[in-house]
């Protein structure tokens, strides 16, 4: 409803955010969803986001400001020359909450239906050469007033709240001092049932002065106490609680009932991953208090503490808050269900220059987010941490390929790169939405030949990812399987010898295949298969099995199991996915920079 009534959210939207020279976030420009899941390695600048729009918005942005210095510009940029960094900020869909554009006035911008507003920050030189922040409102595209300052009014009509990642439960739930709870209590009025509560603590405290080992024991204190005291007056009292109606507050504490029936305990007594829940929900509660329109939520790794179904749990509750919402995660189980158009991927190609990627709506398709949605959803939500990715055929390489690395002397976590499956030779959504408009993830193509015998899907594929252009595609339709292969191999694809199976008999794993197959109680039907084809009990025999048969097919991921168990013994490694997994690891070296290879 426009106007917003009050204690009635409204919901305005983050437009666009434009980050320049402040520490590594040399020039950021991120077009938010309603809720962005920020992802990316350790130190790749998720809470120098968070923190450059605290610095405009938080409503305790003052002191931040103050503690501002040199050292908060990017190093790159100041040995070009720029002694600066700004961070701008595009607030729309204040057409739904005019109070806000009253607040704003002629600063008010238009696109279609749509009114926003442009805030920037600038930490530059003054006049006098001195280092200063400062908070604008810039005018409206096509005008060429001044900016005006950012007033305190302004700032609290589109706060944003934040939760930082390191939650202190002790702290936070102290009803003293600047935690969530003494937030929270700073705007209770409890005067009602003040007198009353303080009675029961007066009554309580009576009742624990007449126990006779308390006495003994105040006594006792006094006694020891009152001599070194000027006057020699004193006494020494226990007490449950402070019974002064005026500091009642001080004493407050917060406790958590699990289940119906059980006893409360006091939030410290429970584990870390609870308290983290308590501090979420005082922190979501905070906010819903806020009037008129909703604040933009600040998070840091909302999956602290807790086990996968709580952290999906979680998210599901946050996605559905009305207003902006930002969130920096390691998490895969929180990514997993995230839509991919709210994801934010950050990278530092140097450690001072870090670049924002996320897919753009209007050049990635329904299909395409489908697709990714389901590849999320089945457990390779890393493929959007990783650095590099080796997009494979099916499941047995993705088993397999972990192992042959370690073999090689490589560590596939430890370089960030991630295995993924086609699922059926479907490489082009993956391959779109790693291009170096998109996510700007590098990519390393393997696949199986055989398939180049029957059909064209592949060189599909490749023109769908805009690898090969249509004319291409078309005039090897009818072509040599070698002609494809060739066009294939042009463009950095690795080929397997047929596929997965045939390359790992041929490399020493036949007898690990086969041992699969007996354990299974598959041996006659691969006999008679065999027999049948006119063939023998060797690489291609058995890959054929294996490929061709249902039963067979059954036994790949167990073979890719058994093969994966065998590496070390074995000792070799298939030539294909040995250069597919040294190129993998070459390009996800600091030094190889941003790109997307296929």
């Amino acid at each position: 409803m426009a106007g917003g009534a009050a204690g009635e959210g409204v919901d305005m939207r983050l437009r666009r955010i434009l980050i320049r020279n402040f520490r590594n976030l040399c020039k950021v420009e991120i077009r938010p969803m309603s809720t962005m899941v920020i992802v990316g390695e350790n130190n790749t600048g998720k809470s120098n986001l968070l923190h450059a729009l605290r610095l405009l918005l938080d409503p305790r942005a003052a002191g931040f400001q103050a503690e501002l210095s040199e050292d908060d510009i990017n190093d790159a940029a100041r040995a070009a020359g720029e002694s600066w960094f700004s961070v701008t900020l595009e607030i729309g869909d204040l057409q739904k909450h005019q109070e806000v554009e009253a607040v704003f006035r002629d600063r008010i911008d238009q696109d279609g239906n749509e009114t926003y507003v442009t805030i920037e920050g600038r930490y530059e030189p003054d006049d006098d050469g001195i280092l200063t922040w400062k908070a604008q409102v810039l005018a409206p595209k096509g005008r060429y007033n001044d900016p005006i300052p950012l007033s305190g009014r302004m700032m609290r009509s589109i706060p944003l709240y934040y939760l930082d990642a390191v939650r202190d439960a002790a702290r936070d739930t102290r009803a003293t001092g600047r935690g969530l709870l003494a937030q929270l209590l700073g705007s209770v009025d409890f005067t009602d049932v003040q007198n009353e509560v303080a009675g029961y603590i007066r009554d309580a405290n009576a009742a624990l002065g007449r126990s006779q080992d308390i006495a003994d024991l105040t006594e006792g204190m006094t006694k020891y106490l009152v001599p070194h005291i000027p006057g020699g007056q004193g006494e020494i009292s226990i007490a449950v609680a402070g019974d002064d109606p005026v500091h009642l507050a001080r004493g407050f504490r917060l406790h958590l009932r699990r289940e119906p029936g059980a006893r409360a305990y006091d939030i410290s007594r429970h584990g870390t991953g609870l308290q983290n829940l308590v501090l979420v929900a005082m922190f979501r509660h905070r906010i819903a208090s806020v009037e008129s329109v909703e604040p933009i939520l600040a998070i840091e790794e909302p999956e602290a503490h807790l086990h996968p179904h709580a952290q999906r749990r979680l998210f599901k509750d946050m996605d559905e808050i009305e207003g902006p919402v930002l969130l920096t995660t390691h998490s895969p189980a929180i990514v997993e269900h995230a839509n991919p158009l709210s994801i934010v991927r950050l990278h530092a190609s140097r450690p001072d220059e870090v670049t924002a990627h996320q897919l753009d709506p209007q050049t990635i398709d329904e299909d395409d987010l489908k697709l990714l949605a389901r590849l999320m959803r089945g457990g390779r939500a890393d493929a959007f941490f990783a650095r590099v990715l080796i997009v494979v055929e099916g499941p047995s390489e993705v088993i397999a390929l972990p192992a042959f690395a370690d073999s090689m002397g490589y560590d596939l976590d430890r370089d960030c790169v991630s295995v993924v499956s086609a699922d059926g030779n479907a490489y082009a959504f993956i391959l779109r939405a790693c291009q170096s408009d998109q996510f700007a993830i590098p990519t390393v193509v393997t696949y199986d030949t055989d398939v180049l015998k029957h059909d064209n899907k592949l060189l599909k594929e490749a023109h769908k990812a805009g690898l090969i252009d249509y004319t291409t595609e078309k005039s090897l339709r009818k072509g040599a399987p070698l002609d494809r292969q060739a066009t294939l191999t042009s463009i950095g694809w690795i080929g397997a010898d047929a596929n997965f199976e045939e390359e790992i008999c041929r490399a020493g794993y036949l007898g690990v295949a086969i041992g699969v197959i007996d354990s299974a109680g598959a041996t006659g039907a691969m006999d008679y298969h065999l027999a049948s084809k006119g063939l023998r009990r060797d690489a291609q025999g058995v890959a054929l099995f294996l490929t061709e048969t249902r039963k067979g097919k059954d036994l790949k991921v167990p073979v890719a199991r058994a093969v994966a168990d065998a590496v070390k013994p074995v000792g070799c490694v298939p030539d294909c996915y040995a250069e597919a997994i040294r190129r993998a690891v070459a390009l996800a070296s600091p030094s190889a920079g941003v790109g997307s290879v296929s």
